[in-house]
């Protein structure tokens, strides 16, 4: 499992930090060596528990892709077309 957090610490003083989200990516066992399958779940600011969006990532080459690789598709699975569909609207 892979749980990315995300948190505000206003000038660096860690006792006024603050949750802002986090990620769980989970792998769920049914793939082969090369390829693994994975469960994404996001939270959303100061419910770290709390499920806001899910995702599943199919196939992802794990021997040639790290950890940066998966998180970027979990959050285009999750949030990615939500962002992309609100700049256009600025446009």
């Amino acid at each position: 499992m892979i749980r990315v957090t995300i948190e505000m610490v206003p000038k660096g003083d860690e006792s006024r930090k603050r949750h802002l989200g986090t990620a769980i990516i989970a792998n769920d066992g049914t793939g082969a060596r090369g390829r693994g399958n994975y469960n994404v779940r996001l939270s959303r600011r100061g419910s770290p528990d709390s499920t806001w969006k899910t995702a599943r990532i199919t196939s992802f080459r794990r021997l040639q892709h790290g950890a940066y690789d998966l998180l970027l598709l979990a959050l285009a699975a999750t949030v990615g077309q939500r962002f992309l569909k609100s700049e256009n609207r600025d446009k």
